[in-house]
């Protein structure tokens, strides 16, 4: 087993990228070396999480998630959306998803409006105190 060192740069992120590699081709479970990839691994992530931080989806990608999850297809997304254009914006990312979309796509998909509606979930509810 390798002597683990912080990662401190990009170089060091680097090294253990291909370190990882290498313990991952001939990996066995409850050996030193498998210790070694947990320790690397958690390592990587959070020095990425800190100088490559990955944001939500857009409502476009989650949409699109959701459908490959469910093995559907754009012309599923019709009824929900509108027309096939309509659909092909929205997923191009080039339309906003309306509340009354995001409230059909919510039925169809499952996917919460809060997400198809990130200004909606950042501003309160009217009435709310």
């Amino acid at each position: 087993m390798a002597q683990i060192t912080a990662i401190n740069d990009d170089d060091d992120l680097d090294a253990a990228l291909e370190r990882i590699g290498e313990l991952l081709r001939f990996f066995e479970e409850d050996t030193p070396e498998a210790a070694e990839l947990d320790a690397l691994s958690k390592l990587v992530r959070e020095y990425e999480a800190i100088h490559y931080p990955i944001g939500p989806p857009s409502a476009a990608g989650y949409i699109q998630g959701r459908m490959d999850a469910l093995g559907l297809t754009e012309e599923d997304l019709i009824p929900a959306i509108g027309s096939w254009e309509v659909v092909a914006e929205v997923l191009a990312g080039r339309r906003e998803v309306t509340p009354e979309m995001a409230a059909a796509l919510y039925e169809l998909l499952g996917i919460e409006v809060r997400d198809l509606l990130p200004a909606a979930a950042a501003t309160p509810s009217a009435g709310r105190v």
